[in-house]
């Protein structure tokens, strides 16, 4: 049954309960929601969305209906509570985990939903491949963080990507361009990768053939100037126009009632 803006209004202390205990714990992955309960469909497919969800928009639900329709295909809404670059503000990570619940009543997929300790996606897909065997991962990025998976300062000590080579022999990568905000335009992202199939970052670790496990896509035009930075500015200029396009209904309707983002700094 799909979660509700009143449900999650009485699980709040129960995410609280989950993250306290987590964040206590030796664990580095705990599972929050199972579309696997009751079901005898093994997952074949992994689409991995992993993401902040700060809020969750329709542009991470563009990303998502590259996913297909196949029974055999799962979604996993991962929230890492150990970012590598993103403090955890400003909505909680309780507000988070209610709002992916509510995302995910808009995904016509099974949905899964996940917390983290890991930062680097190496590691969460090693992680992933212990909790889901066999299944192919697929991960759904946008432009900027395929430029953050394929930088060298995130992998010490030696600061090369050889340490990506598992990651990119088991697993693919779906990435969204964008234009603007300093990443090029399509033309320059499409060369980038075309620029890693050329060999001409294997001197950093970087194997042309991960050039092929990269596949561009551009945005769906209903997900164009569509972010979660956009939507905390609508929120603070009370733009509700601008709120119906970049948020599912239920997703709206908890960022209005819980105040989220009326007074970020």
């Amino acid at each position: 049954m799909a979660a509700t803006v009143e449900e999650m209004s009485t699980q709040l202390s129960r995410f609280s309960g989950i993250l306290k205990a987590f964040a206590a714990s030796t664990d580095t992955f705990r599972p929050i929601k199972s579309s696997a309960v009751g079901s005898s469909t093994p997952c074949s497919h992994l689409h991995v969305l992993d993401s902040s969800f700060n809020p969750p928009t329709r542009a991470h639900l563009s990303l998502l209906s590259r996913s297909g329709t196949s029974p055999t295909t799962r979604v996993l809404l991962l929230l890492a509570t150990q970012n590598a670059d993103k403090p955890p503000a400003p909505a909680s990570f309780e507000d988070r985990l209610a709002m992916m619940h509510l995302f995910a009543a808009s995904v016509p997929l099974q949905v899964d939903i996940a917390i983290t300790k890991h930062a680097r996606f190496l590691d969460k897909a090693a992680e992933l491949e212990r909790v889901y065997p066999g299944a192919e991962q697929t991960y759904l990025t946008g432009y900027d963080t395929l430029i953050r998976l394929l930088d060298t300062k995130y992998y010490p000590p030696n600061h090369t990507l050889q340490p990506l080579e598992s990651f990119f022999n088991l697993n693919r990568v779906v990435c969204t361009m964008r234009s603007g905000g300093g990443w090029g335009d399509i033309v320059e992202q499409r060369e980038y990768v075309a620029g890693i199939g050329r060999g001409e970052r294997e001197a950093e670790g970087c194997k042309k053939d991960w050039a092929e496990r990269i596949e561009l896509v551009e945005a769906a035009p209903e997900s164009l100037g569509v972010s979660s930075t956009k939507v905390r500015e609508a929120v603070k200029k009370g733009d509700m126009e601008a709120l119906e396009r970049y948020l599912t209904k239920d997703v709206k309707e908890w960022v209005l009632q819980r105040g989220l983002y009326a007074t970020e700094a």
